[in-house]
């Protein structure tokens, strides 16, 4: 082969790599659920704060979540109020009942959501697309 084919090769194959690490990198940057707490510790419906879900954006921008839902299997559903998460800030979403900051906000719940046994969270932005979707099982509390 010849040293200009060779060169055109390298340059395809890391031209090639470049785009495949671009398209991965840009699934793994933004709004994503990140941790959660299904199960509140006992008595659960006198801690229904200790049941949340954590929100983070990894962007590198703020991120409005007006209007964007947070629900579970059982189709109880948030809706964010008028808010935007920082670049790299995270936020919990609890269940029961609390002042809304920039790190804490509060479904009004008097009842759990979350399924002890397991569940599902989906995160969808304000035209219902799913955003992030994180299932598990509750920790012992």
């Amino acid at each position: 082969m010849s040293k200009r084919m060779l060169s055109g090769a390298f340059v395809a194959l890391v031209l090639l790599f470049l785009s495949g690490t671009l398209v991965q990198g840009a699934e793994a940057i933004g709004v994503a659920i990140t941790s959660v707490n299904f199960a509140a510790p006992s008595p659960e419906k006198e801690n229904l704060d200790g049941e949340w879900v954590e929100i983070t954006n990894k962007d590198t921008a703020a991120q409005s979540l007006t209007g964007w839902t947070l629900e579970d299997e059982g189709n109880h559903t948030y809706t964010f109020p008028e808010f935007s998460l920082n670049a790299g800030s995270s936020v919990k979403v609890h269940t029961g009942e609390g002042t809304d900051t920039a790190r804490d906000l509060y479904w009004g719940r008097s009842t759990s959501v979350w399924n002890n046994g397991g569940d599902v969270a989906t995160l969808r932005d304000a035209s219902g697309n799913i955003v992030s979707s994180y299932s598990g099982e509750a920790e012992e509390a």
